[in-house]
């Protein structure tokens, strides 16, 4: 009886430190600060350039992935990745872009030995052929997160604020 009381109490304080550990090695997703997203231009129907400056709270691994979704109207359908820069490490080269709807992913290459970009560093990414929304007035919210290789996510801001799109010019008209 002594050495089954003995394996019972061996067991439970087996599975109690198995969980404390499972706790604290669990880290908490971190909130991404400082974010904005600016068309290279804010006329309505003008196609450009996109930059995505913000401030992450947890490291970004050399491999790591970076996704914007892009409010409503936005056309990203031939977005592509034009750079990245971080603190802490070189971006590397060699970055994919993938489109799925408004949500564009770009992965890190990892050509040109890139390192983590580090927590509180400011990062930029700026897109190419992101074309604006077709009418004035200020967009929807933009999200940034930040993910590992496999997608999960590390940080990440779901109301960076909108863009103010103004009415182009005209060029022309005819009234008959």
């Amino acid at each position: 009886m002594v050495n089954n009381t003995v394996a019972i109490r061996m067991i439970k304080i087996f599975i109690l430190v198995l969980f404390i550990g499972c706790i604290t090695s669990a880290k908490a997703q971190g909130a991404i600060s400082n974010a904005d997203v600016t068309p290279a231009s804010l006329v309505a129907g003008a196609s450009g350039a996109a930059t995505a400056t913000f401030t992450i709270a947890n490291n970004v691994p050399a491999d790591g992935k970076f996704e914007i979704t892009f409010p409503t109207g936005f056309d990203v359908s031939s977005a592509t990745i034009t750079s990245i820069s971080g603190q802490g490490g070189t971006a590397g080269t060699g970055h994919t872009i993938a489109i799925d709807g408004q949500k564009v992913t770009v992965t890190r290459g990892t050509a040109g030995t890139p390192g983590a970009f580090t927590a509180g560093g400011v990062t930029t990414v700026v897109l190419g052929s992101v074309k604006n929304p077709p009418i004035s007035g200020t967009t929807g919210t933009y999200i940034i997160t930040t993910t590992n290789t496999a997608g999960a996510a590390i940080d990440t801001l779901n109301t960076v604020a909108g863009s103010g799109i103004t009415a182009g010019a005209i060029s022309s008209a005819t009234i008959t």
